[in-house]
Formats: C-alpha cells, sequence, structure tokens
C-alpha cells in the first residue's frame, strides 16, 4: 500500500511538472509581450551592451543601428515592433515622421531616451514618439515601459466621433472637423481633443487626463497638460469655438460640445 501511495504521488507530481513546463513554453510570450519582439535600437548610448544583453534575457531580438539611412532599410526589411532612441534630439523628429509615414510604422512603437525638459519631451511626442524617458534612467525601468508599450491594441484612439455639423473625428485619418473647418493638430493635441471629445461635459485633473492619455503606451507628463489646453484653446478659437474647451478652477478641464 506504501509503494501505492509513493507511486501515485509520482504519477502527480510528474503531471503537475509536464504543466508547468507546458505552461512556461507555451504561455511566456503572453506574459511578457518582449518575447520574441524584434527591436530596433538607435543611436549611441552609454552602456548600451548592458542593455543589449538585458533585451536578450527578456526573450526580445534586439538589433543596432548607427546611421540614419540604415534605420530606413531596416524598418522596411526588418519590421521590428519597438524602435528605440538611444538619444532623442529634436533634428530627429523630421526623421521620424518619415520612418512612421511608412507602411511598417503603423505598428511600430517608439520609445526615446534622451534629457530632461518639456521641450524635449513634446516635441519627441509630437513627432510620433508614444514615450519619452530621461537620463539617466534603470535599464528595468525601460524595459518595463518598453513592455508596457507593446502589450494592448487601439481601445478608444479607434472611436471615431460622428455630430453632423458639429464635429467629426476621423481617428484613422488622423483629420478633425469643428463646425465643418477642419483643424491641423499635432499627434499631441490631436489625442486629447479626441479623448475629451469622446467624454464630452465630464471634468477631467491633469493628473488624470495624463494618466488616460499615457495608457500604457504612450507616457505623457502631468506638468504639460496646462500647455496643450492653452494651444488647444488657441486652435479651437481660430474655429469659433473657444468655449467649447472650459477650465473649472480647483478641478481640472471639460469639453462642452454643443448639441446638433
Amino acid at each position: 500500500m506504501l509503494y501505492a501511495l509513493i507511486a501515485g504521488t509520482l504519477h502527480h507530481a510528474v503531471h503537475l511538472g509536464d504543466a508547468l513546463a507546458l505552461l512556461s513554453a507555451v504561455r511566456w510570450d503572453e506574459m511578457d509581450p518582449l518575447y520574441r519582439a524584434r527591436t530596433l535600437l538607435f543611436g549611441q548610448a552609454p552602456e548600451i551592451d548592458g542593455l543589449t544583453q538585458r533585451l536578450r534575457r527578456s526573450g526580445a531580438f534586439p538589433r543596432r543601428a548607427t546611421d540614419r539611412a540604415l534605420v530606413a532599410e531596416v524598418l522596411r526589411d526588418w519590421r521590428p515592433q519597438l524602435l528605440i532612441l538611444l538619444s532623442w534630439e529634436i533634428e530627429l523628429a523630421a526623421d521620424l515622421r518619415q520612418w512612421l509615414a511608412g507602411p511598417q510604422g503603423e505598428k511600430l512603437r517608439v520609445l526615446a531616451l534622451g534629457p530632461e525638459g518639456d521641450d524635449q519631451a513634446m516635441a519627441a511626442l509630437d513627432a510620433g514618439v508614444h514615450a519619452y524617458l530621461t537620463y539617466p534612467l534603470s535599464e528595468t525601468l525601460l524595459i518595463a515601459q518598453a513592455s508596457a508599450l507593446l502589450r494592448g491594441g487601439q481601445g478608444w484612439e479607434g472611436t471615431a466621433v460622428e455630430l453632423p455639423g458639429i464635429l467629426r473625428i476621423d481617428p484613422m485619418a488622423h483629420r478633425i472637423w469643428v463646425q465643418e473647418q477642419e483643424l491641423q493638430l499635432s499627434r499631441r493635441i490631436f489625442r486629447l481633443f479626441h479623448y475629451l471629445a469622446l467624454h464630452p461635459g465630464q471634468t477631467f485633473s491633469a493628473a488624470e487626463i495624463a494618466h488616460h492619455l499615457s495608457d500604457g503606451r504612450k507616457f505623457v507628463q502631468e506638468n504639460t497638460i496646462a500647455a496643450q489646453i492653452h494651444r488647444l484653446r488657441k486652435v479651437l478659437e481660430g474655429a469659433g469655438a473657444d468655449v467649447w474647451l472650459e477650465t473649472v478652477h480647483g478641478f481640472g478641464y471639460r469639453l462642452n460640445i454643443p448639441a446638433p
């Protein structure tokens, strides 16, 4: 009887071990989006070898490029899912817009590392960067942000708004019309207006807006929201709709859209 008990215990232990092994082998890619993710690193940065090794340990396939022309070629032929700009500078904005305009840019996530300062961060976000991290930073934070960028789908960003004669937002074409007049907005201001338009009449604090616009893929700093609101109000003023955007003192901001 003792032998039967031992045999039964070993039998269940073997099956449990098989199950755990199967779980780790099959489900790892769902647990960590970096697993098998093609990752392109562009530019110069301290301790780049350590970062490359850390990405490999996370299961990613990192590749390095130091020439801007080579980046376009790698994006076209290798089609990476993540682009890490190791040393952001405003001069990169035009190149990044061109890289994202191609067919490979639709699903490409961009993480930029650079100096502190709102101007640098805003320029990066305007150019299409999804997250901006400042030096010095830890590899652990960088890996966590990279995983967050690769996780999840479009969510609210793919939702259109259609109010005839009042407001129309086409997120796929990245175009907005207010009272039949098309507005020219940067990527950053477009996302802000789009989110507020999906929640008309609802008041959001700067912290809430920053949180929702970041949503794990794009990082927005809370202290930049007031500047974004100011710029959006200026654009709406040109369309005679600046009264739509209301500052609720002590609470935050809300968008009041007139009824059709």
